[in-house]
C-alpha cells in the first residue's frame, strides 16, 4: 500500500523525470557496489522438502531479476515482502518467497522445536529422514485448513464445513505433480498451506481457465515463479472514467466466478485491496494476493449441514464502524452461497468512506454527466452493491451493474484500446 500511494504521489509531480533518471543511474551503479540477489540463493533448496516443489528447477538459474519500471524499482528498493520483479525468456515475471524472512525464520524454527515435525527440519534431515515415514501429512493439512475461526481468524486457508472432499479440491495439484513422491508432495502441500497457499490457488483456480488470476509457472524449493500481471489498480485512480468502468466490470465478473463457477465449492476472499489487485494489458483486473481464502464445499450432505445451508449469507453493514470490512467466517461456512465477494469487492473498492488514502473517493469517483443523465441508475446499483436497502439484493445488484458498465463501454468506445484517449 505504501509503494502504491508512493508511485501515484511521484507519478504526477513535473520531477518525476528527474527521479527516474536519478534512480536509473543509482541503480546501475549500485550492481557494481552492493549486494543483488541471486536466484540459486533464493530457492534455499536445501530446505526441501519443507519447501514449496521443484517443478521450476530446471529453469530458474534462468531467471535475470531486474526492475522493469517504476513502480518495480520502488518495490525492489523498499518492498519488505520478498517479492523480486524479474524476466524469464523475455517475459516479465515475479518471483515470491511467500513470507517475510522473519516469518520463514520462525517456521523453520519451529519444525527443529515439535518432535513430530524435526524430521524435516534442515539440520536433522540427514540422520532422520526414514522417521518421515512415520509422520502423516495429509492428515496435518486436513487440521490445518480446518482450524477454528476463533483461535485463528486471520485464516491462510480454510475448507469448510468439512474436508470431506479435499482431495477433490487438490485434484489438480496432484495432477500437475504427478511425478512427484506422493509423500513429498504433501510435504510441499501442507508447507504452502501453513506459510502461504496462493501458489495452491493459483492451480486450482488456473488463469488457463481465464480465472481471473496470474499465470503459475512453478515452484524451486522457497522460491514460487508466476506471471506479471500488470501494475496495481491503485495506479489507474486518476484514469479516464471508461477505462476505469472496463476494469469494475471485470472486479464484479471476478465476484461472480469466485462465488459461482466452480459447482463444487464456493472461493471467498477475505482480503480484497486495492494492492492487492493489478490490471493486465487487456484492462482486466486479476487478483495477485491468495494469500486468505475460504473455500466452501458446496455438496456436503444434508445431515452435515447447518439449519441456514440453504439460504443466502448476507453479509450486513456494521454501523459502529462504516469504514470497515466486517465479515463473519462462520457465517460463510454455514451458507452454501454468501455475498461475500461482492460486499468486499463493492465496499472496498467503490464506496469513498472505506477505501482510504489509495482510492480516497472510491475508484469509480467523478462519474460523466453526461453518462449520469443516460444512464441515472447507476448511482443506485452501485450503492446496493455497497449497503443494499432490501435483502437478496447485493448480488442482483452486482450483476446489473456489470451489465450497464458493459453497456456503456460498448457503447462509448468501439476500440478498448483508445480507452487512454477517451476523456469527458
Amino acid at each position: 500500500m505504501i509503494l502504491s500511494y508512493l508511485y501515484n504521489i511521484l507519478k504526477f509531480k513535473k520531477w518525476e523525470i528527474f527521479f527516474f533518471v536519478t534512480v536509473f543511474v543509482g541503480l546501475k551503479w549500485s550492481k557494481f557496489m552492493t549486494f543483488q540477489p541471486d536466484v540459486n540463493h533464493l530457492t534455499e533448496l536445501h530446505k526441501c522438502p519443507a519447501c514449496y516443489g521443484t517443478s521450476a528447477c530446471d529453469y530458474i538459474h534462468e531467471v535475470d531479476i531486474t526492475p522493469y519500471d517504476l513502480y518495480s524499482m520502488f518495490s525492489y528498493f523498499l518492498g519488505v515482502k520478498n517479492v523480486f520483479f524479474s524476466v524469464l525468456n523475455n517475459n516479465k515475471v515475479i518471483l515470491k518467497k511467500l513470507a517475510h524472512s522473519s516469518e520463514l525464520n520462525e517456521f523453520d524454527r519451529m519444525l527443529c522445536r515439535d518432535k513430530h515435525l524435526s524430521c524435516i527440519c534442515t539440520k536433522n534431515l540427514k540422520e532422520v529422514t526414514n522417521e518421515i515415514d512415520n509422520v502423516d501429512f495429509h492428515d496435518l493439512i486436513k487440521q490445518e485448513v480446518t482450524l477454528d475461526f476463533a483461535k485463528d481468524n486471520f485464516s491462510r486457508l480454510r475448507i469448510c464445513p468439512n474436508v470431506q472432499h479435499l482431495n477433490s479440491l487438490l485434484q489438480r495439484i496432484y495432477h500437475n505433480n504427478k511425478d512427484v513422491d506422493k509423500r513429498t508432495l504433501d510435504i510441499n502441500i501442507w508447507t504452502l498451506i501453513v506459510l502461504n497457499p496462493e501458489p495452491l490457488l493459483l492451480q486450482i483456480l488456473s488463469a488457463n481457465e481465464n480465472w481471473p488470476v496470474p499465470k503459475y509457472l512453478g515452484a524451486c524449493g522457497r522460491i514460487i515463479v508466476e506471471e506479471y500481471v500488470g501494475l496495481p489498480l491503485t495506479t489507474y485512480y486518476n484514469k479516464p472514467w471508461l477505462l476505469r468502468a472496463k476494469i469494475v466490470s471485470s472486479l464484479l465478473n471476478a465476484a461472480q466466478m469466485f462465488t459461482y463457477e466452480n459447482n463444487n465449492f464456493g472461493f471467498y476472499l477475505t482480503d480484497v485491496s486495492a494492492d492487492n489487485i493489478a490490471v493486465d494489458s487487456n484492462n482486466n483486473a486479476k487478483f495477485i494476493d491468495l494469500e486468505n481464502v475460504i473455500v466452501v464445499d458446496k455438496n456436503v450432505r444434508s445431515e452435515e449441514s447447518s439449519k441456514t445451508w440453504n439460504q443466502l449469507h448476507e453479509n450486513t453493514e456494521n454501523f459502529t464502524c462504516s469504514g470497515c470490512l466486517i465479515f463473519s467466517s462462520v457465517d460463510i461456512c454455514n451458507h452454501k452461497i454468501s455475498d461475500h465477494n461482492y460486499y468486499a469487492i463493492c465496499k472496498m473498492l467503490f464506496a469513498s468512506h472505506t477505501t482510504g488514502n489509495t482510492l480516497p473517493d472510491g475508484f469509480l469517483h467523478d462519474i460523466p454527466a453526461g453518462i449520469l443523465q443516460t444512464y441515472p441508475n447507476i448511482l443506485n446499483l452501485m450503492q446496493q452493491c455497497i449497503t443494499p436497502v432490501r435483502p437478496s439484493t447485493r448480488i442482483i445488484a452486482g450483476m446489473q451493474l456489470k451489465q450497464l458498465l458493459d453497456t456503456i463501454v460498448e457503447n462509448k468506445t468501439t476500440n478498448i484500446n483508445k480507452l487512454d484517449n477517451i476523456y469527458y
